[in-house]
């Protein structure tokens, strides 16, 4: 086959893959380009094949051990911001990569929810908002998990576990103007600002964890577009949770982890209906899918689904292809496009703690009453969050075509970093107080 008849056939399973959008997700407010400060100077993306610090040296800020683990948690100014003020927290091992909630050792996520409350309560503190402007301030918390290698086209160089914390000035939110997610025609960016079967995958889980026992005070909430729309919230699987208080308890690890282990379970179950397989491709390799019939027959298998989700993923097969061996060479020399192309080739989402409540200097962001567990899930898109900001349910970071900080806006964002690591140096058992950063180090 031909490239230019790959493409085709490509383009045609794309304008397929359109339909899975629900009629009223059309309307929702995107935004294609969140600015994001860059440096000058940018390392060059690489693999990461060696130690973490061979990787992240330059970059950390300081190290703080988890009790009675290996295990450390890297505070890392991310070479890539996603805002002026954010810090990136690394599971910190060499000799072992956690990738998942399900696969980190108990202690160390709970340093890792202790470590993101404490960035709340740091933009809490109104001395704070006003020192670095951030009254009005938007925060989220995200993490992706992707194991794949082929077509998440961004995440390649490190699978370990990281996680963002995040916070957008006021004045950043107020550069948003929203689109209708139908006026986005390039498709790698309306793919990635909403996965096609974000709203299907939300109804298979919310099928999947149907009288599952959420802990007190937290509720599910079904897939609504025109919900999302109306309030700006972010597209995805939401549960509400009690408030910042409850992100550091053992009830929300648990929940990150049930959440984690039910994905991960109907991901199986329906790669197995789709292919008839249990095994996961090698990179830039995928199983051929069933007849329609077949996929049909296992679905109606899962009497967990509701007719609505069997309706829905009877359509994606429908739409879905096989990749042949000459489109899969295309992709692999084109690897912007594949991932909108290449499906099946492992579990993958994003996670997020969001709030649409502020960081205002009058109310403290950790009092906040609406908190949410957000989960995108990500059949034909990049991987990372797609944050709601700015009015917008949806936006991509635009980390190439942002402003370049300059000397102040370095300092400052330093400054801010030393602030976060000083107050959760100050909120450690002592016995796990990291000493002063080594010479190189912030």
């Amino acid at each position: 086959m031909t490239a230019p008849t790959t493409a085709l056939a490509l383009a045609s399973q794309t304008r397929g893959l359109d339909t899975l959008y629900p009629q009223a997700a059309w309307e929702l407010p995107v935004n294609p380009a969140l600015p994001a400060p860059r440096r000058a100077d940018p390392p060059l993306e690489r693999c990461n094949l060696g130690g973490y610090r061979d990787y992240y040296d330059p970059n950390i800020v300081r190290e703080f051990p988890v009790q009675g683990e290996r295990e450390r948690l890297a505070v890392i100014d991310k070479a890539f911001p996603h805002s002026l003020y954010d810090v990136m927290l690394l599971v910190a091992r060499d000799d072992v990569i956690r990738q998942s909630v399900s696969d980190t050792p108990a202690p160390v996520l709970a340093a890792l929810l202790r470590a993101a409350r404490v960035f709340t309560v740091l933009l809490s503190d109104p001395v704070v908002l006003r020192r670095f402007g951030l009254d009005g301030g938007r925060v989220t918390v995200s993490w992706n998990h992707d194991p794949t290698l082929d077509r998440d086209n961004g995440q390649w160089w490190d699978k370990r576990m990281h996680w963002h914390l995040n916070c957008w000035p006021s004045f950043v939110q107020r550069t948003v103007a929203p689109v209708r997610l139908a006026d986005v025609t390039d498709v790698t960016m309306r793919r990635s600002l909403v996965d096609p079967a974000a709203y299907l995958a939300h109804r298979v889980m919310t099928d999947a964890l149907r009288g599952a026992a959420l802990p007190g005070g937290c509720r599910l909430m079904g897939p609504d577009p025109v919900r999302d729309a109306e309030r700006a919230l972010p597209v995805g699987l939401k549960i509400r949770i009690p408030g910042w208080g409850f992100v550091p308890t053992l009830q929300c690890r648990e929940l990150l982890r049930a959440l984690h282990d039910t994905a991960s379970d109907v991901y199986r179950s329906l790669h197995q209906c789709f292919t008839g397989s249990d095994d996961m491709p090698a990179p830039w390799q995928r199983p051929r899918l069933l007849h329609v019939d077949d996929v049909e027959h296992r679905l109606d298998g899962l009497v967990w689904l509701s007719p609505a989700a069997r309706s829905g993923l009877t359509r994606l097969r429908r739409v879905l292809r096989d990749v042949t061996p000459g489109e899969m060479r295309l992709l692999a020399a084109r690897r912007g496009v594949a991932n909108r192309c290449l499906t099946l080739g492992g579990l993958s989402y994003n996670l997020a703690l969001f709030t649409p409540e502020p960081a205002r200097a009058d109310r403290p962001l950790i009092e906040t009453n609406e908190l949410y567990v957000v989960m995108q899930f990500k059949l034909v898109s990049f991987v990372g969050n797609s944050p709601a900001i700015g009015g917008a349910a949806a936006s991509v970071i635009d980390r190439m075509g942002g402003p370049v900080m300059t000397p102040d806006d370095h300092a400052r964002r330093s400054d801010f970093q030393h602030q976060y690591t000083e107050l959760l140096q100050r909120s450690l058992p002592t016995a796990l107080r990291a000493p002063e950063p080594p010479g190189g180090h912030r």
